[in-house]
């Protein structure tokens, strides 16, 4: 599986997606914000249900301020890329990849596998729904609540 930050897109829409991943692995999360558009939408269908973690996000800036908290602190962060599938409708793109990072918090590796779909507007991100596994994302967290701080008092 080739690194996101090691390939070329074949199209527009695959450039877009290919940097949601390139600037989530450099953490530069002020490029990675500027995919979206600004009532951006996210859903997390199989996130596992515990305080402090929502399973949606509205509106471009609380979504990156959810990942900027969520992953600032990661360290060794890399996207690998699947597929990349273009489907019938042109504003959409399937990607499947897999993740990994440190969770320093906890000292374990994060090791996830993804389908992410994403909906694209004038060249940007207006929608992504995040699929993932929902027992690696325990295995990694547990004791330590990933959202904390992500999310609005």
């Amino acid at each position: 599986m080739p690194r996101a930050d090691m390939m070329t897109a074949a199209t527009d829409n695959e450039a877009v997606v290919l940097a949601f991943y390139r600037h989530l692995m450099k953490k530069d999360f002020d490029a990675w914000t500027e995919l979206f558009v600004e009532d951006a939408r996210q859903e997390n269908p199989f996130l596992p249900a515990q305080d402090g973690l929502d399973a949606g996000f509205a509106g471009r800036e609380r979504i990156a301020f959810h990942y900027r908290t969520v992953l600032e602190k990661r360290e060794d962060l890399v996207f690998t890329i699947d597929a990349i599938h273009q489907t019938a409708d042109p504003r959409c793109v399937v990607v499947e990849a897999g993740g990994q990072s440190l969770v320093p918090e906890t000292g374990r590796i994060y090791d996830q596998r993804y389908v992410w779909v994403f909906q694209l507007r004038d060249g940007r991100i207006a929608a992504m729904r995040e699929y993932f596994n929902p027992l690696a994302f325990e295995a990694a967290f547990t004791g330590f609540l990933v959202g904390d701080g992500a999310v609005d008092n």
